[in-house]
């Protein structure tokens, strides 16, 4: 009987050394090529979704125009709040007129920063009611009663002695942000919304009553990401407002978020009253916004912060030049003669490196705005 033999088990043949560096090669050079360029994608999508969401917003902006015959006002100014919504609403009621003082004053003193330029947008674009007597608080307006959780606004329980049923109607405190705006003009994502949590299964109190979580007040603001700086609103009317009694130049103060106020064009206004620039009044108007005759609405970029132009080292306020970059400051100084010599000259292409000495960010170079194509960056000549 023959046996069969057996063969021998061919062993598996291995990778050596060489092979498996060349491979490794082959892959970091595909990886320099590819990562970069997906990263790029990636940056480049988000960007063109935040500035169709900004296109959006400004197309929300002019249709409010086209319906009320009036842009809104970014709340910097009481006198043109007041003109604004005196032509818009001139049947409002005494109640509503008396909250709407109420919502903008401290005593008898107007307060710019209680709706700022970050809370225009939802304030004004969402809608207000079709209640053209109460335009504020009736059905679909910005604020909800809540009477105190059981009270109605037709009959108010009167709280206190002191205060009648329009005292209590014109009380801060009685009202809630509206989150059913039915008359809106732009559909903001919730998940933007600076809203604090309530608890649905509670009654509504002054505790647990919907209000921004920024600071607490009635006034939400709408982040151009679900975490990070909010669009913010500039009114051509106050763009070069200053509050001599304060000190104040009309902007945007995000703390952590930066600093932003309205873009200055490269043209300058000539000066026919013969005086220097010795005033900050004079040196802002020394030259023309961007957008002279409608508004600004700006977008703080993918890095979610606007910068931190709020005032140069040496104390003097800063703004910045479109599309060039450069920065521009306002010298209390009766030498300054021209609108060049107010140019910054270390301050260029939006380098901020002047603010705080030592530290050079560009926050400002991704920055995206209504009267801009592209990011700031991409459009210095």
């Amino acid at each position: 009987m023959k046996q069969t033999q057996l063969q021998p088990m061919r062993r598996a043949r291995g990778f050596t050394l060489v092979e498996i560096l060349v491979v490794i090669t082959i892959i970091g050079i595909l990886s320099a090529f590819l990562v970069p360029a997906i990263t790029g994608a990636v940056t480049r999508a988000r960007t063109t979704a935040m500035r169709l969401e900004l296109d959006t917003i400004e197309q929300a902006v002019v249709e409010y125009e086209q319906v009320y015959g009036d842009y809104p006002p970014d709340f910097s100014d009481w006198n043109v709040i007041q003109r604004h919504y005196s032509k818009l609403f001139p049947r409002m009621s005494g109640d509503e007129s008396q909250l709407l003082f109420n919502l903008f004053h401290s005593g008898t003193t107007f307060q710019a920063a209680n709706l700022d330029r970050a809370e225009v947008l939802f304030w004004t674009l969402g809608g207000y009611s079709k209640d053209l007597q109460r335009p504020f608080t009736g059905p679909g307006g910005p604020l909800a009663w809540t009477g105190n959780g059981s009270d109605s606004y037709e009959a108010p329980t009167i709280t206190s002695p002191e205060m009648t049923a329009s005292e209590e109607r014109q009380s801060i405190a009685n009202y809630q942000i509206n989150a059913d705006r039915i008359n809106r003009l732009f559909d903001f994502e919730n998940s933007q919304l600076s809203l604090q949590a309530v608890d649905p299964s509670m009654p509504v109190t002054g505790a647990n009553r919907l209000l921004s979580s920024d600071d607490g007040d009635l006034f939400p603001t709408y982040a151009a990401t679900s975490e990070g700086a909010p669009y913010v609103y500039f009114d051509s009317r106050t763009y070069n407002l200053f509050d001599t009694v304060v000190g104040d130049f009309n902007g945007y103060n995000g703390g952590t978020l930066g600093v932003v106020r309205p873009y200055l064009s490269t043209q300058f206004n000539a000066n026919t009253s013969g005086a220097d620039y010795a005033s900050e009044a004079n040196a802002l108007a020394a030259w023309k916004f961007l957008n002279p005759d409608t508004f600004q609405v700006l977008a703080p970029g993918l890095d979610s912060s606007y910068g931190s132009n709020g005032n140069l080292s040496t104390g003097e306020p800063l703004y910045f030049q479109f599309p060039t970059g450069q920065g521009v400051a306002l010298f209390d100084d009766s030498g300054v003669n021209t609108p060049d010599e107010l140019l910054v000259s270390a301050i260029t292409r939006y380098q901020e490196s002047n603010t705080f000495p030592g530290v050079v960010d560009d926050f400002q170079q991704d920055n995206l705005a209504n009267f801009a194509k592209a990011a700031f960056i991409d459009e210095v000549p």
